[in-house]
């Protein structure tokens, strides 16, 4: 962990956070306090997004009927 002025990180972002996505952790000072700790960001999981049934419309039927006729059934 290192502590980093905040217009350090400011001017060179790029290059810190190509740091943090290889493990580093920073903590920002600002004005002479410690203002935010930065750490990578561990998945856990295979993805974050929850898989969503994609809807195929007909040319002759306008979604506004499609879904009238989804919750009629």
């Amino acid at each position: 962990m290192e502590y980093l002025q905040f217009t350090d990180f400011r001017n060179h972002s790029k290059e810190y956070f190509n740091e943090i996505e290889n493990g580093q952790t920073y903590i920002i000072i600002r004005k002479g306090k410690p203002v935010a700790q930065i750490n990578p960001f561990h998945h856990n999981s295979a993805g974050w997004k929850r898989s969503i049934e994609k809807i195929k419309l007909k040319t002759n039927i306008t979604t506004t009927e499609l879904l009238a006729k989804e919750r009629s059934d």
